[in-house]
């Protein structure tokens, strides 16, 4: 009997099949190859679509206008000194008022800001009225642009505060009824001590020692004329544990010879300052053994004091008097609230002060609003009997 045999393959018909497989993953591999060749030459692709759009992808410029503001505000120029609106064409158009110098020190550095991010500025410019004004047409491409006008004001001519009739050489004694203002905060922007000299008054300027331009406001100052003060800062009694001051200040933690080179270095930083009033420094100036050090580089120095009394407690005018320093404090804030109407009410008040007790101290800062009440208050001294003068002439000696 035969034995039953397995089924055995068909050797010819197992191959085929394997070349068939090999045949059809090759057109798989090929048709990808040209897919992903047709998306590197940024053609149209469809597995591929995705990495075509990755690698076209380019870095998204920086807007002309964030680029202006951040080369604007590095350079000390602040919010309030800038007018944003649009030109004709819908761009953004900018007014910026500042001083000329300002100007000078700004444009290089706006320039190469632009430069950098490929754009380009075709610069006009225009004198009149008093003014020289700085047109920057900037454009990126056809459709990237902006224009930026810089109104430079002309400086005041030089020694116009002494030739006002209310001036008077700082130091200078008088009978009178007398009142001086003080605007504190000075450094920050050029453009606000322009908007001060603008005004054409006898006032006293306190320069923080840190801003960006204290030695370009105390020389500009005192070559107008106008007394210099340092506006030295100290620590508060709202101050927090943990979350420093922007710049630096006198802490009541301090030993004294450390207070003592904070001053000098300080009064460095300040040309022309014939004396020191305190920024802040609620804390400090109720504190004998941290202000005896500062008031005796004062003293030393030959320099006045003005007591800023930013707390209900300060000593400081009183021990300033107990070393023999020329010294006096502040009687009226004019800008507590901010405000025109609340400003020159303010005003008035000094006014009457001084018509009542012969002297008085205003201190007020660089608002807008402030400077608006100024224009608009300083004429009224004259109905009071009250000549304005520096703070130097209002000294208890």
């Amino acid at each position: 009997m035969r034995s039953e045999e397995s089924p055995t393959e068909d050797p010819g018909g197992r191959y085929p099949r394997r070349l068939y497989l090999i045949f059809a993953v090759m057109a798989v591999l090929c048709c990808l190859g040209q897919d992903y060749l047709a998306a590197r030459r940024g053609g149209p692709s469809y597995l591929f679509h995705p990495l075509s759009k990755l690698q076209a992808a380019q870095p998204t410029p920086v807007a002309l206008p964030a680029l202006a503001g951040r080369v604007l505000t590095e350079s000390g120029i602040t919010q309030r000194d800038i007018q944003t609106g649009s030109g004709e064409d819908g761009r953004p158009a900018w007014v910026v008022s500042l001083a000329e110098d300002a100007y000078q020190h700004l444009a290089s550095h706006l320039l190469s800001a632009f430069r950098q991010n490929g754009a380009v500025a075709r610069i006009e410019k225009n004198e009149g009225a008093g003014k020289t004004t700085y047109v920057w047409s900037v454009s990126r491409g056809a459709s990237d642009g902006m224009t930026v006008s810089f109104s430079c004001a002309a400086p005041p001519p030089p020694k116009e505060a002494a030739t006002s009739p209310s001036a008077a050489p700082p130091g200078t004694p008088s009978p009178e009824k007398m009142a001086a203002i003080v605007i504190d905060d000075m450094g920050e922007s050029l453009a606000a001590f322009q908007e001060i000299c603008d005004l054409k008054a006898t006032l006293t300027i306190s320069i923080l020692p840190d801003s960006p331009h204290a030695v370009e406001t105390a020389r500009a100052a005192h070559e107008r004329n106008l007394e210099v003060m340092l506006h030295l800062p100290g620590e508060s009694l709202n101050h927090r544990e943990g979350s420093p001051p922007s710049s630096p200040i006198i802490r009541s933690d301090m030993a004294p010879d450390e207070i003592r080179e904070f001053v000098l270095r300080s009064l460095e930083k300040v040309p022309f300052a014939t004396g020191v009033n305190n920024h802040m420094g609620s804390r400090i100036t109720q504190e004998e053994q941290i202000m005896a050090p500062i008031l005796a580089v004062v003293k030393e120095k030959g320099l006045f004091f003005l007591d800023s009394r930013t707390g209900d407690h300060s000593i400081a005018y009183d021990l300033a008097r107990s070393l023999g320093l020329r010294a006096t404090y502040r009687s009226v804030f004019l800008d507590s609230k901010v405000g025109v109407d609340y400003s020159k009410k303010r005003l008035i008040e000094l006014f009457k002060l001084a018509q009542k007790k012969g002297r008085a101290v205003a201190i007020g800062h660089p608002f807008p609003e402030t400077l608006q009440a100024l224009r608009e208050g300083l004429a009224l001294a004259a109905k009071y009997g009250v000549r304005l003068v520096f703070v130097s002439q209002v000294l208890e000696n």
